[in-house]
């Protein structure tokens, strides 16, 4: 048991768990590992938006009353959110279509156990 107060070193707080004989181990780590890259790739994915809206606005603050430069201004902001909303449902869209066919896409130990012969 942990003490209240105490952090862990950064190199041990996330490493891999060791492999026993059933691979369970491994199965736990892969699923860490794709939990992270999808968590990694939304942060991504939300600081696109955020790049892309501070150029959105200030193209349109400098457009100087030019229609079509507030117009495309406009047009970064209409398909910015529109990325980032897709980027995220993506997830959920995933666990539905895995829901709906029966498989547990979403989680990826589960699925792995299913596959591989002798899994639990």
């Amino acid at each position: 048991m942990a003490n209240i107060g105490s952090i862990e070193p950064i190199s041990e707080a996330r490493a891999p768990e060791i492999v026993n004989s059933t691979g369970e181990g491994f199965l736990a780590s892969l699923e860490l590992y794709i939990g992270d890259i999808i968590g990694a790739l939304t942060a991504l994915a939300a600081l696109f938006f955020i790049v892309y809206s501070f150029l959105a606005a200030f193209e349109w603050a400098t457009a100087g009353g030019d229609s079509g430069k507030v117009e495309k201004a406009k047009n970064r902001f209409i398909w910015g959110t529109l990325g980032l909303v897709l980027i995220v449902a993506s997830y959920s869209i995933v666990g539905l279509i895995g829901s709906l066919v029966g498989i547990s896409i979403l989680d990826p130990a589960e699925l792995i156990n299913n596959i591989v012969p002798g899994g639990p």
